[in-house]
């Protein structure tokens, strides 16, 4: 099983596009890490919108994608009407690759593998498709097991989100994880023979009132609210809008917190 984000393709890159700076530091830290040449072509699983890819495909470099949502590569497709490019996007399962073995210099995955129940699969098929001197570039994406070093949440938000968990445990809900933690895909990657690295790529900040954030749970913006029945959903956010109403002093409360875009990189692991 994997998670399609058809429904949230048109607001995907407002609610979780980077800044445009972060971007650009994002993407020179990929270059870098990678010791990217002309020659180099990159692969991405899960490519989406292209809130990655897009800056290295704007800088000529070869890449290929594959999704399983074409709504959400239609608008990474948007992006490049008129423009040159070598960009290839294929409607696909990142558990199969149509790919030869040894096609690829670079792969990453960035907010994917929390995601796919048979994530092993998809490390399994990168690993395939890799060439023997490849690198993999992983980033987790923000689940269960995200860490304070990640989100330096503040106490307003950890109510929130503990009273939202509590609404569904009275409703008999409990979210599920789909995939992998960001442990389970670090610990995989080092029994495999890969030496992995991890560093922070970028720093922001991310502006944010409690309003806000209720209205993206409202609005079922997180992929994890997706799989609670409809009616239940309804009563659960109901009951959710009143306590912030009633809990918090204005719903303009400020919850700024800071986020961190960090990246894991294997190297000798496709050998």
């Amino acid at each position: 099983m994997s998670v399609s984000f058809d429904r949230v393709s048109t607001i995907y890159d407002a609610t979780r596009g980077l800044p445009p700076e972060v971007s650009e530091q994002v993407t020179d830290c990929i270059l870098r890490l990678t010791a990217a040449t002309p020659k180099t072509h990159f692969f991405e699983p899960g490519i989406g919108t292209g809130r990655i890819a897009l800056p290295l495909v704007q800088r000529g470099y070869a890449y290929t994608g594959i999704d399983i949502s074409d709504e959400m590569m239609d608008v990474l497709r948007r992006k490049l009407e008129g423009v040159p490019h070598q960009l290839t996007l294929i409607k696909g399962d990142a558990t199969a690759l149509p790919f030869d073995d040894r096609t690829f210099d670079v792969a990453l995955t960035v907010h994917l593998l929390h995601l796919v129940a048979n994530w092993q699969n998809v490390l399994s098929e990168i690993r395939r498709v890799l060439k023997p001197e490849g690198i993999f570039l992983y980033v987790h994406g923000r689940g269960n097991d995200a860490k304070p070093g990640d989100f330096d949440f503040n106490q307003p938000q950890h109510e929130f989100k503990q009273r939202w968990d509590e609404i569904l445990a009275d409703h008999g809900v409990q979210l599920k994880d789909y995939g992998a933690t960001e442990a389970d895909v670090l610990e995989d990657l080092a029994q495999q023979g890969a030496t992995v690295e991890t560093i922070v790529a970028a720093e922001w900040r991310i502006e944010q009132t409690i309003g806000e954030l209720l209205h993206r749970y409202q609005n079922r913006m997180y992929s994890s609210s997706w799989q609670i029945p409809n009616d239940i959903f309804a009563a659960a956010i109901q009951t959710l809008t009143a306590w912030c109403e009633q809990h918090y002093p204005s719903l303009d409360l400020d919850v700024s917190h800071n986020a961190r875009f960090k990246l894991a990189i294997a190297r000798q692991w496709s050998r």
